[in-house]
């Protein structure tokens, strides 16, 4: 049940009057708290009235009643309650005022906390020593495997044999394993292994990315022999006109041009390591492999285009590799077949040969490539040749002597040197492969190229092959047949030249869709092929040109007999002809091109052709005299008609038909690239020169060499060249 309790404080008015009546709850410990509440304060209030022995006891009898009232209320129960006694009145007591609550003081203000001392500044770490290149590479070639160090000094190629019988043209699964094995320094590229731009770009990719998944990852040195001219591995693009026809020009700035167009190409491809510029000075005219490869035979003036050629590789990007050391421009033999032999002495070499590779080295080459040559008067060592048994020389790439005493020694230079291809004749021939490798590295080679062909299709398998020589290799080497230390700097030296070509930094990868398209945009593009048409142009030389035959008017009406000296000029023909009646220049005159070389003297249709014609004009690729073709301008002579001959490879060839009325020098003896339509083979220079014979333009090459007479003497020296035609 719920009761009231009426408290014996003095009634508050207003809102603490309705606050009086309070419910009691069951809970008799509050109740008994309340009371007591109660009964102390009213004694506090009373403690300054007078108080009578009446008023005590009236005061205990009403509490008494009330006490008893509260017990029987407890007690009864379910009972009606009897009707309690009236309590007897109270006087109530004067109110007390009820005490205002003291107002709680203000908390006190927390004193600010006292600024914590600054921590004295710990002292800055000093910089970690930024390495230098040299210590970097020093780190990786002591990281490297002793058969890591060894492949870094390989540089290999893939193709069935050194004759290019068979080429990949994509990374096979043998050669990506053996890649992804050794990670050799690099890899060769021949015109049988680049097709197009889009398959050498995926090709060279995918070797790349063989060598990146190898234990040292070691980008490779991706090479070619892209000197321009005769020797042009990328056939779909700009080629040049060649070292000879450069110096024609007499302009080191269009050799430098040209070197940098041949680079850029060749890098967008994947490329960045072109075996060129040669340095040979072409000093014997009966050389059968040199030639026009080389700039002059005047070894001042050959010195002047290679630092030139040089140039422009390195404006491009590409490193460049002079070749071949000390000089291949002396002898009469090709190394790709024979061993060949020099007299000269150091002496005559640096008084000559020595000259353009100065220049070379002074131009910062970053590679000098050795030749297969014998200087027995340099080096005497001798080696019993495995194909006859007879002794022979150590040539210059075997010659400790010649490379480690001459080139670094003595001239100072501290490149890469890397050793012309090790399957050529002249090493293939005479000396074990292994021991041909162990005397190239003895003598201070720093790489040996081709040491081995690589190759996996049509039944032939040339890997068990290279397995053999790559355990026969390093067993040697182990067992003390090379210099450790020496084997380490050739290591160093590769690894230097690739972290300042930038090869060892990590690069962004271009998405092959996007490093094709712009390799398409650059290789044989249209300002190429003009800027090497000028070129062309520009080298062309007249040597001679009794009775102003030349230049040919092409609207009159005559006939012009074209003898060619084979079927493979015929492309370049064709397109010089069609350019020439597009443009006007060949609107009357009648041009009939006949291959001479399978017809001769008295021939029908020889002798018809030159009766028919009025002029006859004849091209010849060799210093040695054709019977047919002598026996033409015979005929065309005895017949009052002008001969002409142009000569295409060598000038040499104008001593050899001195019978000619007019002689027009090109200097680039086949064609081996395409024309801007796809066809070929296709002669730049040929093409520019029969241009030039019925056109506005106007010779002003001069001899790069002398050209010697056939009874002895000079018949045109070098520096020679006719002017507006003679006239």
């Amino acid at each position: 049940m719920v009761q009231y309790i009426v408290t014996g404080d003095a009634a508050p008015t207003g809102p603490a009057r309705r606050r009086q009546a309070q419910p009691a709850t069951d809970n008799g410990e509050t109740e008994r708290i309340r009371g007591a509440g109660r009964i102390s304060r009213a004694a506090r209030r009373a403690e300054d009235r007078p108080v009578t022995d009446m008023t005590m006891m009236k005061r205990w009898i009403a509490l008494l009643l009330a006490l008893l009232m509260v017990l029987f209320i407890a007690g009864c129960g379910q009972r009606t309650p009897e009707p309690a006694p009236e309590p007897v009145p109270v006087p109530e007591p004067v109110p007390e005022p009820e005490p205002q609550p003291e107002p709680e003081p203000e908390p006190e203000p927390e004193p600010e906390p006292e600024p914590e001392p600054e921590p004295e500044p710990e002292p800055e770490p000093e910089p970690e020593h930024e390495k230098t290149p040299d210590e970097l590479v020093a780190e990786m070639v002591a990281g490297m495997t002793f058969e890591e160090k060894v492949a870094q000094m390989m540089i290999v190629t893939m193709r069935s044999d050194a004759d290019n019988t068979r080429t990949s043209t994509s990374l096979g699964a043998a050669c990506e394993k053996a890649i992804r094995e050794y990670d050799f320094g690099g890899i060769i590229l021949f015109g049988g292994n680049i097709e197009n731009t889009k398959q050498t770009v995926t090709f060279i990719r995918e070797c790349q990315e063989a060598a990146a998944k190898s234990r040292p990852g070691i980008p490779m040195l991706v090479c070619l022999d892209q000197e321009g001219g005769l020797v042009n591995r990328v056939s779909f693009g700009t080629t040049g006109p060649g070292s000879m026809a450069l110096a024609a020009t007499g302009d080191t700035a269009l050799t430098e041009e040209c070197a940098t167009i041949l680079g850029q190409e060749i890098a967008a491809l994947g490329f960045n390591m072109d075996f060129a510029p040669v340095a040979d000075v072409n000093n014997n005219p009966e050389n059968p492999i040199i030639g026009t490869r080389s700039f002059s035979d005047d070894p001042d003036l050959a010195a002047q285009h290679v630092a030139a050629f040089l140039r422009g590789l390195d404006r491009s990007g590409v490193s460049g590799a002079l070749k071949h050391f000390p000089g291949h421009g002396n002898v009469g033999e090709d190394s790709h077949t024979g061993l060949p032999s020099s007299p000269l002495t150091v002496e005559e070499l640096k008084a000559c040969e020595l000259i353009p590779f100065r220049a070379g080295i002074d131009a910062g080459a970053d590679m000098i490539m050795t030749a297969h040559i014998q200087f027995p008067n340099i080096e005497r060592k001798t080696y019993t040749s495995i194909r006859d048994g007879k002794e022979v020389n150590l040539p210059a790439t075997l010659s400790r002597t010649i490379i480690t005493g001459l080139l670094r020694e003595q001239m100072g230079y501290d490149g890469i040197v890397i050793t012309d291809s090790m399957v050529m004749g002249a090493i293939s021939a005479h000396f074990d492969p292994i021991d041909a490798a162990v005397m190239a590295i003895n003598a201070g080679a720093d790489i040996l190229l081709c040491p081995v062909n690589l190759y996996q299709g049509g039944g032939v398998d040339t890997f068990p092959e290279f397995d053999m020589y790559m355990r026969k290799l390093l067993a040697r080497i182990r067992n003390g047949d090379v210099d450790i230390a020496e084997l380490d700097d050739s290591v160093t030296r590769i690894l230097k030249l690739k972290m300042e070509k930038g090869m060892l930094e990590e690069t962004e990868e271009v998405p092959l869709k996007e490093q094709i398209a712009a390799a398409e945009a650059v290789v044989g593009a249209p300002e190429h092929h003009r800027a090497e048409w000028e070129m062309a142009m520009k080298a062309l030389t007249l040597l001679k040109n009794d009775g102003g035959v030349l230049p040919l008017d092409g609207s009159r009406e005559q006939k012009i007999l074209l003898l060619i000296p084979s079927e493979n000029h015929r492309p370049t023909v064709e397109y010089a002809l069609s350019r020439l009646k597009g443009e006007g220049l060949l609107e009357k005159t009648e041009v009939t091109v006949l291959n001479y070389a399978p017809l001769y003297p008295e021939d029908e249709d020889l002798a018809k052709a030159v009766k028919e014609a009025d002029v006859v004009l004849a091209m010849s690729q060799s210093s040695v005299r054709d019977v047919g073709l002598v026996w033409a301008m015979e005929q065309a002579h005895d017949g009052h008609k002008p001969v002409a001959l142009l000569s295409l490879d060598l000038p040499y060839n104008a001593s050899s038909y001195e019978e000619a009325d007019a002689v027009l020098c090109a200097y680039q003896a086949f064609g081996i690239a395409y024309d801007e339509q796809g066809r070929g083979p296709f002669n730049l220079n040929v093409a520019a020169a029969l241009y030039a014979l019925f056109g506005d333009e106007t010779p002003a090459g001069t001899l790069p060499v002398n050209v010697p007479g056939r009874k002895g003497g000079v018949l045109y020296e070098r520096g020679f060249g006719l002017t507006n035609w003679g006239q």
